[in-house]
C-alpha cells in the first residue's frame, strides 16, 4: 500500500499523466490478446456500421480512461499533502489516543502538552513548543508526538534528534501498517539529507527574520539560506538563537553585495559571552566565516550587525554541522 501510495503522490504532472499511460498501453500489448485483436482488425475490411461502432466503442473507453487520469492526478494531490512533513493536528493525535491502553489522566495529559506545544508553534516559539511535545511524549509515546518532534528539531538544525524521533515514529508506523505516516516520514527523512547537505551562497533565499534586541528577546532560527532587506545602522545588533548538541557547530558565512556594503556577524556562548566574529566594511563581495563548536548541550546565540552597521542585501548562510 506504502508503494502504491508513493507511486500516485509522484502524479501531479502531465508528463506523469502521459508516462502512466504508456505504461498501461505497454503492459497491455505484452499480452497476447491485445495484439492479435489489434492486427486482426486491421486486417479485416470494416463496414460503415462496424466502423461507427468501433469508433463510438474507442472514444467511450478513452473518456472513462481520461476520468480515470483526471482521478489518479486528484488522488496523489490528496495523498502529496497528507504526507507532507508538518506538524500533526491535534485531532490526529486525539484519532490515536482512541486506541491506546494508556489511563484516562495519560490520554488527557498527553493531550494538553500537545496543545500546547501546537500554540508555541504558531508564536513561533520552536524551544517551548519542543519541550511542550517532550511532555507529550513522556505521557504516551504517540506517532503523533514523535513526527512532529522529529520536524521541529528538523528545523532547528539538529539532525541528532530529529533523527531519533523519526525512527522512533517509523517504528510505530511499521507496526500499525500506517502507509501514509510511513510515506510522510520517508519525506521528513529525505529533506533532512537535503537540508544538511552543503550548499553555496548562490540560490535560492529568504528574507532574513527580524530579531530581537537583546539576548533575552533573541528569536529562533534554522539553518538556510537568507539575505538582508533593509539596513542595520552602526552598533545596531539583532540576535537570534539555537540549539545544538555538545560537539556540533554553528557556522555563519556571510557575504557582502555586489556594489558594496558593509556586514557583520557573532557567535556567542549560553551566558551571552562572544566567542567569534567578524565584520567587513565598504567591501564589494567579500565572503567571510565565523564558526563555533558547542562543549555541551544548549541554547546559544548568533546577531548579525556590526560598527558599521550591516547594509540591505547581504547573504547569510547559517548551518550546523
Amino acid at each position: 500500500m506504502a508503494d502504491l501510495i508513493r507511486a500516485l503522490v509522484q502524479v501531479k504532472t502531465p508528463v506523469s499523466l502521459f508516462a502512466f499511460v504508456g505504461l498501461v498501453l505497454l503492459m497491455a500489448f505484452r499480452t497476447k490478446r491485445v495484439p492479435e485483436l489489434f492486427f486482426g482488425l486491421a486486417k479485416e475490411k470494416l463496414t460503415k456500421e462496424r466502423f461507427a461502432q468501433l469508433l463510438h466503442r474507442f472514444m467511450l473507453f478513452a473518456f472513462a480512461g481520461f476520468v480515470l487520469l483526471i482521478g489518479a492526478a486528484v488522488l496523489g494531490q490528496v495523498l502529496a499533502i497528507k504526507t507532507q512533513a508538518r506538524p500533526l493536528s491535534l485531532d490526529d493525535l486525539r484519532d490515536e489516543l482512541k486506541s491506546t491502553g494508556a489511563s484516562e489522566g495519560q490520554k488527557q495529559e498527553a493531550l494538553k502538552q500537545y496543545a500546547d506545544g501546537l500554540a508555541y508553534i504558531q508564536q513561533h516559539d520552536l524551544l517551548q513548543a519542543i519541550q511542550a511535545l517532550q511532555k507529550s511524549v513522556d505521557a504516551i509515546p504517540t506517532l503523533s508526538a514523535q513526527t512532529t518532534l522529529a520536524y521541529l528539531y528538523q528545523r532547528q538544525g539538529d539532525q541528532v534528534n530529529a533523527n531519533k524521533y523519526a525512527a522512533a515514529a517509523q517504528s510505530l508506523a511499521d507496526q500499525r501498517g500506517d502507509s501514509l505516516a510511513q510515506v510522510r516520514l520517508e519525506q521528513l527523512s529525505a529533506q533532512g539529507s537535503a537540508a544538511t547537505a552543503p550548499k553555496g551562497m548562490v540560490g535560492d533565499k529568504k528574507p532574513f527574520p527580524e530579531g530581537g534586541k537583546s539576548f533575552e528577546a533573541a528569536v529562533t532560527i534554522s539553518p538556510g539560506l537568507y539575505v538582508t532587506t533593509h539596513r542595520l545602522e552602526g552598533n545596531t545588533f539583532q540576535y537570534f538563537k539555537a540549539r545544538l548538541k555538545a560537539g556540533q557547530t554553528l557556522r555563519i558565512d556571510f557575504r557582502t553585495p555586489d556594489d558594496t556594503g558593509d556586514a557583520g556577524a557573532a557567535i556567542y556562548d549560553a551566558d551571552g559571552a562572544v566567542k567569534e566574529s567578524g565584520r567587513m566594511w565598504d567591501s564589494r563581495s567579500e565572503l567571510k566565516t565565523v564558526q563555533w563548536t558547542a562543549p555541551t548541550d544548549g541554547i546559544f546565540y548568533l546577531s548579525i550587525g556590526g560598527w558599521y552597521g550591516t547594509s540591505a542585501n547581504v547573504v547569510y548562510r547559517i548551518s550546523i554541522q
